[in-house]
């Protein structure tokens, strides 16, 4: 393809508008599953009923803290011993422009979008402002990392596979005044930019948008500035950015040859978890969930207004309706007098249905089990008798999300990879950076460009630091504690001491008092004087030859198996039995905890 072709262009613009069309049942779906995931109650352009048991806001939170729930750590590998050096600044460097620059929540998005429909992520450079370097006027250039919604994003949908598509690109927002000033731009297109109302729906009388959720679909002047969309599209083969305006018919406002890293999808990179063979749109996870989803809380409805039915009504014959009127006016503990107490009886109309109880409870059980046991990976309670049973279950749950994180891990990779190219490629900006080394304090030291010049970025390999993107609890950090002091220290113990080593015992104590959140344990240990050395250098009354005890002692901590105490895996099993089989309580005491 030809960019400067009208023609090519034309044909561009015709296969970007059929694309785009085919997309709209994802972004429709997208939208249903964010419906459900904020319920009824976050504006009135929301879900169009009650959400009450919303399962859709939990699994997917609980995957999102399991994937992304801290900033990424970057390691740099360098191969050569020569370059090592500038390997650990290049790290440092990296990870204070990734805090700086706050990509976690870039990266927290993708995650969250991915779990809805697919997470996809851009990587570029952007101008901001100008630079003077020895009289000379330049470019102030930054890279970025930032999330593209499903809404504003178009690929090749005749293609097979992502990696064979032959566009593919997204849609950003501009101010008018500076899209006309931007010199970048082709003068006889920008010329005749126009103002832009309607953001509310996709195309011309298509589908709605996310942001409509909050905004409404009225249009509302609540716009400060005027503002116009344009399309930036990446065509692979001809390795070129163009940036088409709304403008049907006309020429691109500007084409640009890609300088970035060589890769098919060129600033973009794509999450997702299911890929579904001969096709390029994935099936998100909350694709399996929604269903479920829906028939819990439509038997939850449905279970409320039957609750709300109930009445408890008093029925008699019609020759005691005298009787009957006496005992309605009595107040509770007084006497009355009637002819025949026996004729009047009170009955109960309407209330939960059992079975339809029942089937509800299954269906939040089979949701659960088809998110890969949310219990387990939420930490939402005891999902068997003891603990050694509860660990093999989340052992099992963390195998479903293992593959999840693979994917997370490699993404945020590649992304942080192209961003570091970037920063690698500036010609002007320096980089200060601290960088710590054994045996001595922090140095302040900088990266600058003629230092990257010197070799390739791609000497230095980015990997993710194992784990640093998952949640970790206080007692989690703790339990690690304590497997490091009992399993390595405290064995170690004789030969640290030959070394003239030992264990630290105050810093011991900080960081149990820090993570326990118990300040109270900096205070059990206290500084005492010793008194003058014995014979043998040791305190009077002291015995060298006496055994050392381990600093440490080894506590276990065991679930005891008692009635009553069961998960409530087991309690709805035996509860759903009841149900079904009409025995036991009522379902109304169930729902309320009565006897």
């Amino acid at each position: 393809m030809n960019p400067k072709d009208p023609l090519h262009i034309q044909r561009l613009r015709r296969s970007v508008e059929a694309s785009r069309r085919k997309l709209e049942t994802f972004r429709s779906r997208h939208r249903q599953a964010v419906e459900q995931y904020v319920g009824v109650y976050y504006s009135d352009d929301a879900a169009d009923r009650p959400v009450h048991v919303n399962l859709m806001e939990l699994a997917t939170n609980i995957y999102e803290r399991n994937l992304s729930a801290r900033p990424p750590q970057v390691l740099v590998v360098t191969r050569n011993r020569k370059l090592r050096p500038m390997g650990v600044k290049y790290e440092r460097m990296l990870n204070e422009q990734l805090v700086k620059q706050n990509v976690h929540q870039q990266i927290q998005r993708c995650v969250k979008q991915s779990l809805l429909s697919m997470g996809i992520c851009k990587v570029g450079v952007e101008t901001r402002g100008e630079v003077d370097v020895q009289g000379y006027s330049f470019a102030n250039t930054q890279p970025y990392i930032r999330s593209v919604l499903l809404d504003d994003w178009v690929h090749d949908m005749s293609a097979r596979h992502l990696e064979e598509v032959a566009y593919c690109g997204h849609r950003y927002r501009m101010r008018l005044d500076e899209a006309k000033k931007n010199k970048s731009f082709k003068k006889s297109v920008r010329d005749k930019l126009r103002a832009e109302e309607n953001y509310n729906f996709n195309e011309a009388g298509g589908d709605e948008r996310i942001g409509t959720l909050a905004s409404g679909i009225a249009q509302v002047e609540t716009a400060l500035e005027d503002t116009v969309e344009l399309w930036e599209i990446w065509l692979p083969h001809e390795k070129k950015l163009v940036t088409l305006s709304p403008l049907a018919g006309e020429a691109p406002l500007r084409i640009v040859d890609w300088e970035g890293p060589d890769r098919h999808m060129g600033p973009f990179h794509m999450l997702w978890f299911n890929e579904v063979d001969g096709n390029t749109m994935p099936l998100a996870p909350a694709m399996l969930w929604q269903g479920l989803h829906q028939i819990v809380n439509g038997l939850y409805r449905k279970l409320e207004r039957q609750a709300q039915r109930v009445k408890h009504i008093g029925v008699t014959r019609g020759a005691d309706v005298g009787d009957a009127e006496r005992i309605r006016q009595t107040s509770d503990g007084e006497v009355v007098a009637v002819d025949n107490p026996d004729a009047i009886q009170e009955k109960s109309f309407g209330g939960i249905d059992q079975r339809n109880f029942a089937f509800m409870l299954q269906s939040r059980d089979l949701f659960s089990w088809m998110a890969g046991n949310l219990d387990a990976l939420g930490g939402l309670g005891p999902q068997s008798d003891t603990v050694g049973q509860d660990r093999l279950l989340f052992s099992a749950a963390n195998q479903r999300i293992a593959g999840m994180q693979d994917k997370v891990t490699e993404f945020t990779r590649n992304v942080i990879k192209d961003f570091g190219y970037h920063l690698w490629e500036d010609p002007l900006q320096t980089y200060p950076v601290t960088v710590e080394f054994e045996g001595i304090r922090p140095l302040e030291m900088e990266i600058s460009p003629d230092d990257r010049r010197k070799h390739s970025v791609y000497e230095h390999e980015v990997e993710i630091e194992a784990y640093s993107m998952q949640h970790q609890s206080p007692g989690q950090r703790l339990q690690t504690i304590n497997q490091i002091v009992q399993g390595i220290l405290v064995p170690a113990m004789p030969l640290l001491q030959q070394q003239g080593m030992e264990l630290n015992m105050p810093a011991l104590l900080d960081l149990y008092s820090k993570y326990s959140n118990l300040p109270e344990l900096r205070d059990l240990v206290t500084q005492v004087n010793q008194g003058p050395p014995g014979p043998e250098g040791g305190s009077p009354g002291s015995d060298r030859n006496r055994p050392r005890q381990s600093p440490v002692t080894t506590r276990e901590n065991v679930r005891v198996n008692r009635p009553g105490a069961a998960s409530r895996q087991n309690a709805d099993a035996s509860m759903i039995s009841q149900l079904m089989s009409g025995t036991g309580r009522t379902a109304d005491s169930m729902m309320t905890g009565g006897a």
